[in-house]
């Protein structure tokens, strides 16, 4: 006996579907399942067998390539860098149909839920409609715990579902419909409830957004709703292994350059680029200034055509294609020796849902043209710079947090940065602000924790740490429009952030005197 038990509904489950004896020595046998002592109907539904087996699933989708099946490497003299998920146009077409915006929901609840199984906390979970059938069972439980018929102190059930409605009551309690593929529970979030290590668990309830896939702990109470006592987030593992460089290697990190707007800092940019070809260098910056060898840039390269209204008044260049000629030309000047990674923004010529594939060539030929020394991925994407796993995103997800979660703002990025850390996706909810393409695959997922996450958008530099993960929001080189003035927007310009990729030491570096901004 291997010493595992088997709830009713997986054992249910097992005799639906072809060879279940086989399955189950496939789980228990396998070292990467992380199979929990209880195995569940949900574990059954989330675990993912070995390349060879079939997954355990009673759905004719499956889920496309793995981030390890996508890895690709580049390795020259000056770089080492491995492209581990990229969205490229081949792997992000959808046909928008009801079925495609269903598969989008179910792939992201199973890898979150994945997530939660590899939990020691949170891998019993139950599924909702499962705790909806325990409602007055607390009670019954804590009586018999009293008559010494409950063998230890019982303790809160937990559940896993995706967020599918939202909404304050009167006494100001959260209430929310938590649902999974088997059914939905109401989840009521009291007010004035302590929280875990300093946020209140009201905090907690006011942060969750809508089809954001979260655990959620309480008692069932004699009508079948979830009275919660926490809320757990997937988020980012305390202990992990950080990956670093071997050597002393430094990656330059901006973003918004907004070229071809009338606001576009062309003095602060060359300062940046002469700065990068050893020009004016400051003696204490010499031995950074030698290995920078990456350079990032998480969109937002021209300001575009169109992007909100009126913004032809704003363009000094006044042609998308000419936007992105003169642009390279600007960065033929940046030394040979670094690597320039790009994505594309919300104002590059590409499309607006998220996941975007990398810019097209038919508008951005020039840039194509640095060859080796360019590499134009997709957002979101991650590369493995010198060991260190880097996550790129422009960051247009923090639009809608910005205005859900309370003390979320454009001038400290690094807050509803870590918020979406926590959730483990870059853009949970759905049907506001930001555009999601409906795929056989949720790309925004985080998966895997990155070593740094780099954000642009908010137009504001921000560098934090959360549990490891660097965080690095980069900025602009773009002075304050009309448009930002009228959303009270106060961009930070011309400041960069360098990374040594081998100790985790970030460095700020300004190439703007604020003194002359006018704001």
């Amino acid at each position: 006996m291997s010493g595992y038990q088997i709830s009713p509904d997986a054992l249910d489950f097992l005799l639906s579907i072809e060879s279940p004896l086989q399955v189950i020595e496939n789980i228990i046998n396998n070292p990467q399942s992380d199979c929990p002592m209880i195995i569940s109907k949900d574990f059954l539904l989330a675990y993912k067998s070995e390349p060879s087996k079939s997954r355990i699933t009673r759905s004719t989708h499956t889920d496309s390539e793995s981030e390890s099946e996508m890895e690709s490497d580049i390795e020259f003299s000056e770089w080492r860098l491995k492209i581990i998920k990229n969205p490229t146009a081949d792997l992000v077409g959808s046909g928008g149909t009801a079925e495609d915006f269903l598969h989008l929901f179910q792939d992201r609840f199973r890898r979150i839920q994945k997530i939660y199984m590899k939990r020691i906390d949170t891998r019993t979970a139950l599924s909702p409609a499962v705790l909806r059938k325990m409602k007055g069972d607390a009670k019954r439980r804590k009586a018999m715990y009293r008559e010494g018929k409950y063998g230890k102190r019982p303790g809160s059930q937990k559940t896993i579902g995706m967020i599918t409605s939202k909404r304050e009551s009167q006494s100001k309690n959260i209430i929310v419909q938590l649902e999974d593929s088997d059914g939905s529970i109401t989840c009521i979030i009291p007010s004035g409830r302590s929280g875990i290590k300093g946020r209140t668990l009201i905090e907690k309830g006011n942060a969750l957004l809508l089809d954001e896939v979260v655990c959620i702990s309480g008692f069932v109470d004699n009508d079948a709703r979830l009275i919660a006592d926490d809320i757990i987030y997937p988020d980012i593992p305390t202990a992990r292994t950080i990956s670093r460089a071997k050597r002393d290697i430094y990656a330059a990190f901006i973003s918004d350059l907004h070229f071809g707007s009338e606001e576009f800092l062309e003095d602060s940019f060359n300062e940046f680029i002469d700065w990068l070809r050893g020009v004016d260098v400051d003696e204490p910056d010499k031995p950074m200034n030698e290995q920078t060898h990456y350079l990032f840039i998480a969109g937002d390269m021209v300001d575009g055509i169109g992007v909100y209204p009126g913004q032809e008044k704003n363009l000094l260049v006044p042609d998308l294609y000419e936007q992105y000629s003169l642009l390279a030309k600007k960065l033929r000047d940046i030394p040979s020796k670094i690597k320039i990674i790009c994505i594309p923004g919300n104002h590059d010529a590409c499309r607006q849902a998220l996941p975007k594939p990398p810019i097209p060539v038919e508008f951005a030929e020039p840039l194509y043209e640095l060859n080796d020394q360019i590499l134009m991925l997709g957002d979101p994407c991650i590369v493995s710079v010198e060991g260190t796993n880097i996550l790129v995103t422009h960051g247009d997800s923090l639009d809608d947090l910005v205005t859900n979660i309370p003390g979320a703002s454009y001038k400290q990025p690094e807050i509803p940065m870590k918020e979406l850390l926590r959730k483990r996706h870059l853009a949970p909810l759905y049907g506001s602000k930001t555009e999601l393409a409906p795929l056989p695959r949720d790309w925004m997922v985080i998966e895997t924790p990155p070593d740094v996450v780099h954000f642009g958008h908010a137009h504001h530099n921000a560098v934090d740490n959360y549990r490891g993960v660097q965080i690095i929001n980069s900025g602009t080189f773009q002075g304050q429009t009309d448009f930002m003035r009228k959303q009270g927007i106060i961009p930070t310009p011309g400041i960069v952030t360098f990374l040594n990729l081998r100790n985790g030491f970030p460095s700020v570096k300004p190439f703007f005197d604020f003194s002359e901004m006018h704001v």
